[in-house]
């Protein structure tokens, strides 16, 4: 266990490399993972969704030159799409930071979604936990900007920060339910282009105050650095928001039942891979195809078989 050692004395090498393990579910990561854990639990975590090309690498890129001016390490995860060819992540947002992936300060990671839905990769809150016990005191993640179904970020981040565009075409898809209710704090970037004021006032007048706290729309030009300082203040208003109450707690447990839960299905999973476990499963699917059985009744059989030893 050399590399939590390594971790946790601040090491950046071996936490790249630790989270490589942990992305390709290397011999030896659970254990890992097991071993920093109880050092996790500091770090604030600020999830960034919003669809494509609104500028959400390049606000994270502001924001994190803004928190290192105010004494701040900083970790981001930026989540990309799948390459077609190596399977790895396209790395246009490290592109993006490259110009503050150089403070030491700073740790800038890329990952893959690898067909995982809602925006996220499978290990990108795993890689926050590394850079929590790393030192880091904020942990940015950005999804990869999927649209609508890119709400799976506000049951992980303690702040979600929505970020929308001006003259994005159909207004209405900003003020949809699923992207309206999962932000803590909503910018209009790119407010450089004109029409931000419009964006801004229907937003604020959709926008309700939720246990004690009333998202505030702000706007934004990250090209210019106009709104960066606004936006700064609001993230760390937002924490001390949830450091005051139950809020912090509430959402520390309900990311830590989501990961059970994962965590479960997974363990799950790899049981009925095994060779006589998978045998039993094979023998139930031909039931099901056959119509001998339904789908939820051979669930339970399975499990019941799984409780019992057989």
């Amino acid at each position: 266990m050399k590399i939590v050692d390594q971790v946790l004395n601040g090491d950046k090498r071996a936490t790249a490399k630790l989270i490589s393990m942990i992305e390709d579910d290397e011999r030896g990561a659970s254990e890992a993972l097991a071993a920093i854990f109880p050092h996790t639990g500091r770090a604030h975590t600020v999830g960034f969704t919003g669809p494509p090309g609104v500028g959400k690498s390049s606000l994270i890129n502001r924001l994190v030159r803004e928190f290192r001016e105010r004494g701040k390490r900083i970790g981001v995860v930026a989540v990309d799409p799948t390459s077609p060819f190596t399977g790895g992540a396209v790395l246009g947002d490290r592109i993006r930071m490259a110009d503050t992936g150089t403070d030491p300060g700073v740790f800038i990671r890329s990952m893959a979604t690898r067909g995982h839905s809602g925006g996220l990769a499978l290990a990108t809150f795993d890689a926050v936990k590394v850079l929590d016990a790393f030192g880091m005191d904020l942990v940015f993640v950005e999804t990869v900007g999927a649209g609508q179904s890119e709400v799976e970020i506000a049951s992980r981040a303690h702040t979600t920060v929505v970020v929308q565009q001006p003259q994005s075409g159909d207004s209405v898809q900003a003020l949809k339910a699923g992207i309206l209710e999962i932000g803590d704090i909503h910018v209009v970037n790119k407010a450089d282009l004109g029409g931000a004021d419009a964006m801004v006032s229907n937003l604020d007048f959709m926008l309700e105050e939720r246990m004690g706290w009333r998202p505030p729309v702000l706007q934004t030009s990250a090209l210019e650095g106009k709104g960066i300082k606004e936006l700064a203040d609001a993230i760390v208003k937002h924490y001390r928001y949830l450091k005051a109450g139950p809020m912090w707690r509430r959402r520390e447990a309900d990311r830590a039942r989501k990961e059970l839960y994962e965590s479960m299905r997974r363990l799950l999973a790899e049981t009925f891979s095994e060779d006589a476990a998978g045998e039993t499963l094979e023998g139930e699917v031909a039931a099901i195809v056959s119509r001998k059985t339904d789908p939820r009744t051979a669930a339970k059989k399975l499990l019941r078989d799984l409780k019992l030893g057989r």
